[in-house]
């Protein structure tokens, strides 16, 4: 097999989107995480978290 370029145009379509669900599922969690830390503050640090 030779892979000099031979100016055909090769089309790939995408087949699995693991890393993508993987990182989109990481960064839910994430957010979910900073939102339930946020509201939760005041029973955790007692005076919230920014006060």
């Amino acid at each position: 097999m030779s892979r000099a370029a031979t100016g055909d145009t090769v089309v790939v379509k995408p087949s699995n989107n693991v890393y993508t669900v993987l990182v989109v599922v990481a960064t839910i969690v994430e957010i979910l995480g900073l939102i339930v830390l946020f509201t939760r503050a005041t029973t955790i640090f007692g005076t919230g978290l920014l006060g």
